[in-house]
């Protein structure tokens, strides 16, 4: 089985990164920038549109407890394997990625066993029309010079193991870390037996224009190897801002990433990673709970705190959203978080399918666009303008 991905037509911004791709998994065809979607954030009653569903995203975080229950526990089994395939059908049988990722619950970090790793793969192989390597996120923090050897020799085991009874593409598993390693992964990568083209990157909580030195790293190697445009790039995990704080709106970063040449979001799945006591004074210092609670608008790439926006929010919040505004006001406390998100994710996926428009009709003009977006940073600005790979 050949694990590269077909990119069937590929065309970039003359200006930024921004490109858009076209592909095929099975036999859906996909265009990107896209919009991953996990039917999980929606209601019950939730009817997405189908004009803005184009993959599905699953993501199954497990500890050692859990891994051992999805192994020998039937009724557990039948849980994990029920929600995937509701997402499946919620999301119309678009096709579905389901990445794994292990935890293990000690202090210390460590690789999954042999028996563990096989739990991962199975999980990802069997909810998947593409296969992601299983993340480790307690590990991947720690890589350096003295371990990375040993980060490429559990790839290579999910790689062998994926292969042992294989008919999917594979989606690389790339965590943040500096452009040395970067490098060496894409060269791991397309050296395998079959190749590997189509990539997540996890973000870790972290913004993109903190890691814009190990994105460059990741093109350029590519580029080296003849993929400069035959690569796909999922990306998850990542920030638009401190959502903790205080300020009104935070500007749109997630979907500048598009601008840096990533191609589909995915969500934000990362866990707290500070010590016990940074959270206890977050607690007594800000207000979690409103700061979190954010309304996106695409016409100025803000997102903007819920509880501070009074009469304004009849002019930030989208006409077209798939929840009305007086819905969204009058929603109970425990379900105003998943009403927000749901109106979020329309408000992104109609985004992504703008930037395909961008990338093929406005491949000389796609930084003007982003520039009259009051809320997206000058600072921002710079950055996207194309860096020469």
């Amino acid at each position: 089985m050949n694990t590269e991905l077909n990119i069937r037509k590929s065309v970039s911004a003359d200006d930024t990164e921004l490109r858009s791709l076209k592909f095929d998994i099975n036999s859906s065809k996909i265009t990107t920038p896209l919009k991953a979607l996990t039917a999980g954030d929606f209601f019950k009653e939730t009817v997405f549109p189908k004009d803005l569903t184009s993959i599905g995203e699953l993501f199954f975080k497990f500890d050692e407890k859990s891994l051992r229950l999805m192994a020998e526990d039937r009724n557990y089994n039948r849980e994990k394997s029920n929600k995937a395939r509701k997402n499946r059908v919620k999301l119309y049988n678009c096709p579905q990625m389901c990445i794994t990722q292990f935890n293990n619950k000690n202090e210390a970090a460590r690789y999954p066993t042999e028996v563990e790793v096989d739990t991962l793969i199975n999980t990802a192989y069997s909810f998947s029309d593409i296969t992601p390597i299983p993340s480790i996120p307690k590990v991947a923090r720690k890589i350096n010079l003295d371990n990375f050897d040993e980060f490429l020799i559990y790839l290579r085991q999910c790689y062998d193991k994926i292969m042992i009874h294989n008919k999917k593409k594979i989606l690389g598993y790339i965590p943040i870390l500096a452009p040395l390693f970067m490098n060496k992964l894409i060269d791991f990568y397309i050296g395998l037996d079959t190749g590997i083209n189509a990539f997540y990157i996890d973000f870790d909580g972290t913004m993109i224009t903190s890691h814009l030195p190990s994105i460059d790293a990741i093109k350029r190697s590519l580029a080296k190897h003849g993929y400069e445009e035959n690569n796909f790039l999922h990306f998850i995990n990542i920030n638009y801002g401190k959502a903790i704080n205080d300020e009104e709106v935070l500007s749109a970063r997630d979907l500048l990433a598009f601008g840096h040449g990533l191609d589909s979001l995915g969500g934000n799945h990362s866990g707290p990673k500070r010590n016990p006591g940074f959270f206890i004074w977050l607690q007594e210092n800000k207000d979690i709970v409103n700061n979190s609670k954010r309304l996106l608008s695409i016409e100025d790439y803000g997102y903007y705190r819920w509880n501070t926006l009074g009469q304004k929010v009849d002019e930030i919040y989208p006409r077209d959203a798939l929840v009305p505004v007086s819905a969204t006001k009058s929603a109970r406390i425990s379900r105003l978080d998943r009403t927000i998100k749901i109106v979020n994710l329309q408000q992104q996926s109609k985004e992504a399918i703008k930037l395909q428009m961008l990338a093929s009709e406005q491949q000389k003009d796609t930084l003007r666009y982003f520039k009259t977006k009051k809320n997206v940073k000058n600072d921002d600005i710079k950055v996207l303008s194309k860096r020469k790979t």
